[in-house]
């Protein structure tokens, strides 16, 4: 399977999303994973304040898709939230988010459809301010903490909601218990514990 390709980095006022899904291989086993312009993470967006912003986000899944611009001071309708101040983006259709950009500073954007930011719907944001920066630098590094797994999203919440602590490998156990009562005395491990 082809590698996805690295994301790309988008500026000015008009800006084309395609939202797929694709392929991808983070682990050494092929999963499914939703992408923006073909990329895990999205695309990074820069924006300028004060400028007017047109995001046309075209859907290319099989399912209804949004775009949730996390931070950002915006009218209700522009928001991206499906049932709540937005309909959602109907599959094979587009919709275009326009708004002023008001701040300036770092943000992320992401799916708030489904468990398409799980799989991948998710990208940085950067807004500029409207004049020059009051500190000086040498370069820029945009980081992007995230995860993966190649599990289903749905089935990792389903699984999450029965038992919170499933992946909590450093709880400790009635082994660790014995042990520690062995190596540093019963009364100390109470008192420990």
């Amino acid at each position: 399977t082809a590698a996805l390709p690295p994301p790309s980095t988008l500026r000015g006022n008009e800006f084309e999303l395609v939202i797929g899904s694709a392929t991808a291989n983070f682990t050494g086993r092929e999963s499914l994973a939703t992408v923006v312009n073909g990329s895990v993470p999205a695309p990074l967006l820069r924006w300028r304040e004060g400028d007017t912003v047109a995001l046309r986000v075209r859907n290319e899944l099989d399912e209804e898709t949004s775009i949730h611009w996390h931070g950002i001071l915006l009218a209700f309708d522009m928001d991206g939230v499906p049932g709540v101040s937005f309909h959602g983006i109907p599959p094979g259709e587009t919709f275009t988010y326009r708004f002023e950009v008001r701040q300036n500073g770092t943000y992320w954007y992401h799916a708030h459809s489904g468990f398409q930011e799980q799989r991948g719907l998710y990208g940085p944001l950067i807004i500029d301010p409207r004049g020059a920066e009051s500190f000086a630098y040498d370069r820029e590094h945009v980081i992007l903490l995230s995860d993966w797994t190649d599990r289903d999203p749905l089935d990792l919440y389903r699984l999450l909601k029965r038992q919170p602590g499933y992946f909590n490998y450093n709880d400790r156990t009635l082994g660790d218990f014995v042990r520690d009562s062995k190596r540093d005395g019963f009364r100390s491990t109470m008192r420990e514990r």
